[in-house]
C-alpha cells in the first residue's frame, strides 16, 4: 500500500505531453528568477468563430532563450532558466515558434510554486514545422528550464512566439466551476447516457487552438494503421494547426463532476482538408504530427 501511495504521489507532479521522463535540475530548489510579462497590447486576434469557446488571451512574444538568458554552467552542462508571468492567470500555455533541441538537450516547464512540471521534452519532440505548443501549466508564474551540454549549445533553437493567459481555468486546477451552470447539451460521459458508448468516449478529445477550444474525434481509416487522423469542425480552425494541442481522457469521474484528473496530450498537427461551414458540411481533417501513445488508450472511431 505504501508503494502504491508513493507511486500516485509521484504521478501527481508529472503531466504527460509525450514527455521523455526525468526531472528538472532546479525543481524543488530555491531559485530566484526574474519574470518577464507579456505586453498586453500585443494581443493576438485569431478571429474565432462565435461557436468556439474562448478560454484565454494569446499574447505575442519574441524571446530567443539562447540569446536572452545567461546560462548556469555545471561541469559542462548549461542550464537556461527564464520566468514568464501573466498576473491573475489560472494557468499559462507556451507556444514556441522556433523549437529544435539537440540530441542530449532537455526542456522542462513548471509553475513557480513547483507543484507540477511538464517534460522532459527532448529531440524526440522536434517537429518539421519547428513549432511546439504546450499544455496549460498551473499558476500565473511559470519557469522554463533548458539543459544543454556545452558542445551542443550551437545546435539548439528555442524561441517563445506567444503565451496563452488562461482566464477560465480549463484544466480545473482550482475547481471553481459550478456544475449547475452546465448547458443541457454538455452531458458528462460518466452519466447514464454514456453507457454503451465507452469506446466512442475514448475516441473523443479536446483541442485547444491558442486561446480557444473545441471537441473532436480521432478516426480510423480503411488501412486500420492507426494514423492519428482527427475529425474536426471547420469553424474551429483558427491559426496554424501546428500550434494545436490535443487532450485525451478529459473526463469527470462522476455525472455531476466538473473537473478531470487526466492530462494526456499530443501537440502539433497538419490541416489536410476542410469544408467551410457556409458552403458545406463544416468539417476539417487534421493529422497529428506525433503518434498517440498506447498509454492514452485511444479508440479510433470508424468502421466495425
Amino acid at each position: 500500500m505504501r508503494i502504491m501511495i508513493l507511486f500516485i504521489l509521484l504521478l501527481s507532479n508529472i503531466f504527460a505531453q509525450i514527455s521523455q521522463g526525468g526531472n528538472p535540475t532546479y525543481y524543488n530548489r530555491d531559485v530566484t528568477i526574474a519574470m518577464i510579462e507579456p505586453n498586453k497590447n500585443n494581443l493576438i486576434d485569431r478571429n474565432f468563430h462565435p461557436m468556439v469557446f474562448q478560454y484565454g488571451d494569446e499574447y505575442q512574444m519574441d524571446i530567443d532563450i539562447m540569446n536572452t538568458v545567461e546560462p548556469i554552467n555545471q561541469n559542462g552542462l548549461y542550464t537556461y532558466l527564464i520566468g514568464i508571468e501573466s498576473p491573475n492567470a489560472y494557468g499559462i500555455g507556451v507556444i514556441f515558434d522556433d523549437f529544435y533541441l539537440s540530441e542530449n538537450a532537455n526542456l522542462f516547464i513548471y509553475d513557480a510554486e513547483q507543484t507540477m512540471f511538464l517534460g522532459s521534452f527532448t529531440s524526440s519532440n522536434n517537429k518539421e514545422s519547428f513549432v511546439f505548443p504546450t499544455s496549460i501549466i498551473k499558476s500565473d508564474r511559470i519557469i522554463i528550464e533548458l539543459n544543454v551540454p556545452y558542445n551542443e549549445v550551437d545546435f539548439v533553437r528555442l524561441n517563445i512566439g506567444s503565451i496563452i493567459h488562461d482566464y477560465e481555468d480549463i484544466m480545473g486546477y482550482f475547481d471553481y466551476s459550478n456544475g449547475s451552470t452546465r448547458e443541457d447539451c454538455n452531458t458528462n460521459v460518466a452519466c447514464p447516457e454514456g453507457i454503451g458508448y465507452e469506446n466512442q468516449i475514448d475516441g473523443t478529445i479536446r483541442v485547444t487552438m491558442g486561446g480557444g477550444l473545441c471537441s473532436a474525434s480521432i478516426i480510423n481509416n480503411t488501412l486500420n494503421d492507426r494514423t492519428p487522423y482527427v475529425l474536426f469542425a471547420d469553424h474551429c480552425v483558427s491559426g496554424s494547426a501546428s500550434s494545436y494541442v490535443f487532450l485525451f481522457n478529459y473526463q469527470a469521474s462522476t455525472c455531476t463532476g466538473t473537473s478531470a484528473s487526466e492530462n494526456q496530450s499530443v501537440s502539433g498537427s497538419n490541416l489536410l482538408v476542410s469544408e467551410d461551414i457556409n458552403n458545406g458540411p463544416d468539417f476539417a481533417l487534421l493529422e497529428m504530427t506525433s503518434n498517440i501513445p498506447d498509454s492514452y488508450n485511444p479508440f479510433y472511431v470508424g468502421w466495425s
